[in-house]
């Protein structure tokens, strides 16, 4: 996959390393409760674009390796990385659903909404917190084993 000659995956990683630690901020601010109502649909529309730029990525960073043949450690650290980096978004975008339709947000007026099930709402956003930590750490971790296969 190729734009102007230039391979779609360094143009799609842009995507993936911007939006995937702008989901991870947006979710660690929803924990405060003041701020869900507010941040419930943003969090969400920018988690599932952060996931499919991630997928967007793999999937292009997997031709540009089949159409170049290009094999070293440093590219196949990267490739897992980015595949580990996959399947914890998609477990961040499912905790990140739940945390918007289960934890409790307040109203314009001040009003908390009812939980649907408050016993959940620790787990939940404990969930959120490392999901945010770990996706960020993965992004800047494949990014970096990306940047050295490149620049050395």
């Amino acid at each position: 996959m190729e734009i102007n000659g230039v391979p779609l995956h360094p143009l799609v990683v842009h995507a993936a390393v911007v939006l995937t630690p702008l989901a991870a901020l947006t979710a660690l601010a929803y924990v405060v409760p003041r701020f869900r109502a507010s941040l419930r649909w943003p969090l969400l529309v920018v988690t599932v674009l952060a996931l499919a730029s991630v997928f967007v990525a793999v999937a292009s960073g997997e031709d540009l390796l089949e159409s170049r043949g290009m094999e070293s450690p440093l590219i196949e650290t990267h490739e897992e990385r980015a595949e580990l980096l996959r399947t914890v978004m998609i477990g961040f975008t499912l905790v990140v659903a739940a945390a918007v339709a289960l934890l409790p947000r307040r109203g314009r007026d001040g009003a908390a909404t009812a939980s649907r099930s408050a016993v959940l709402t620790l787990p939940v956003t404990l969930l959120l917190v490392v999901g945010a930590i770990a996706v960020t750490g993965l992004v800047v971790l494949t990014g970096d084993a990306g940047a050295r296969s490149v620049w050395g």
